[in-house]
Order: structure tokens, then sequence, then C-alpha cells
């Protein structure tokens, strides 16, 4: 069972606004190659900071209004959310690696 969480716009404000822990969202599409390769990375993070960070999945196409207030203009697009503020952003395929280096200074707790 996978531990990325699909959001939608009735459901952001429980699943990332209001989320005790930072919420990386990534912003894609299911077209998108760069996101399906991203997807083995996601879900390596997800069960590494679990209970730490969450990960969230927006398909822009479905969610068109979410991926306009937070300016995504490609995919895919990772936001992560802290106390309701987006504190990192970056685009692209992204690699396990990448994924470490931004969140590990944000889990568990660490400023």
């Amino acid at each position: 069972m996978s531990l990325l969480k699909v959001t939608t716009t009735d459901s952001f404000e429980d699943d990332v606004l209001n989320s005790p822990i930072p919420v990386l969202i990534d912003f894609h599409a299911v077209w998108c190659g760069p996101c399906k390769a991203s997807m083995p990375a996601l879900e390596d993070a997800a069960r590494e900071f679990e209970g730490e960070i969450a990960i969230v999945k927006v398909d822009i196409e479905q969610e068109p209004k979410l991926a306009e207030a937070y300016g995504v203009r490609s995919v895919p697009t990772f936001i992560l959310i802290k106390d309701r503020e987006p504190v990192e952003r970056f685009m692209g395929q992204t690699s396990r690696g990448k994924l470490a280096s931004v969140l590990e200074p944000h889990a568990g707790g660490k400023q």
C-alpha cells in the first residue's frame, strides 16, 4: 500500500494546510514521463519520513485551481508546506537523494 495520498480541492485544507507535520505536494499529470519516473523516489521518501513529513499528490488536470493557486506552470513541481506556508519549491524529475536533501532539514521538528 502506498503512503502517497491523493489530495483534492475539497480535502486540501485538512490534508495540507492543517497538517501537524510538513507536507510535500507533488503536482503531477498522468501523461508526464518525469512524474512517473519520480514515483519510486517519492514512495521511498514517504516510507523513510513516515510520521515526520507527509507526501501528497495533486493531479493538475483534476485540480487546476490548486495548481493555479501555487503558480504551477510545469510538472512535476514539488512544494513543501510547513505551518501553512511554502518553504521549499523545486521542479523536474527528482531522485531519492534530492528528496532527502530537501526533506531532512524539516523532519522531526528540526528547523
